[in-house]
């Protein structure tokens, strides 16, 4: 499956936050979001970087919490951040995402920020397959038997 048939499934929606963003207000915008990230970028277009729940119980860690908490996501943000395009198949960012040990891939067309996948699509998508997969085994064994029978 290509990444472009993912997010037109999907949706193309991605959370994003300024890097002058406090801390304290991407907690926020993950929480509204339902989600376990923000991109972070200046004009919603480009990626500068992305931040994950785990950076943001990482910097809680390392600071004093009323510190952490008004600090620019920007001081915490992950720069390196693995991305793919519309063209891609899911398998491949699949092992991208386990190679990198990320949960959220930013896709980008045209060098923009065109959608996400998460972790969560990556193990639905799975899921899917197994159980197509499933299903034609079951399916290949009730011939088998019906043949089987008809000898």
């Amino acid at each position: 499956m290509k990444i472009e048939t993912l997010l037109e499934t999907k949706g193309r929606e991605v959370v994003t936050v300024h890097p002058a963003a406090t801390l304290e207000t991407v907690v926020h915008r993950i929480k509204l979001a339902r989600t376990g990230y923000a991109v972070v970028s200046e004009d919603g277009k480009h990626v500068a970087g992305i931040v994950a729940v785990r950076d943001i119980a990482y910097s809680l860690a390392d600071y004093e919490t009323s510190f952490a908490m008004d600090m620019p996501v920007s001081e915490i943000m992950s720069r390196d951040v693995e991305t793919c395009t519309p063209e891609d198949t899911l398998k491949s960012v699949m092992q991208n995402m386990t190679r990198a040990q990320v949960l959220h891939v930013p896709v980008l067309k045209d060098g923009e920020l065109y959608g996400i996948v998460s972790i969560d699509d990556v193990v639905k998508y799975a899921v899917h397959e197994m159980e197509l997969e499933s299903e034609v085994l079951r399916e290949d064994l009730v011939r088998l038997q019906t043949l089987s029978a008809l000898r």
